[in-house]
């Protein structure tokens, strides 16, 4: 559905790998014309302390919003991926 050139970000309200990271490796293997476009925020060094829930998901170039990582600073045990619906997931995804 995607024409040549074109770009889709694919997100969700989710933390859950098979919900995010497998669905996008499955598109990139089965659709041999797209590709992942890396997200990446680029910020000043002072502001990234606010930014500290984001981080790059376990497939590189993908973004995970996960608020439970602001937890971590305060004592909280970190639980990545059990409340699936608890952050979100970006990718980027291009047609050649």
């Amino acid at each position: 559905l995607l024409k040549k050139g074109g770009i889709m970000v694919y997100s969700t309200c989710s933390l859950s790998s098979k919900q995010n990271e497998q669905v996008v490796r499955w598109l990139l293997e089965k659709c041999k014309d797209a590709f992942l476009i890396p997200v990446s925020f680029s910020v000043h060094k002072k502001s990234t302390q606010n930014l500290g829930f984001i981080e790059e998901g376990s497939l590189p170039g993908t973004i995970r919003f996960n608020p439970i990582m602001n937890e971590m600073e305060d004592g909280h045990t970190p639980v990545d991926c059990l409340l699936p619906g608890s952050g979100f997931f970006l990718a980027k995804v291009g047609k050649r």
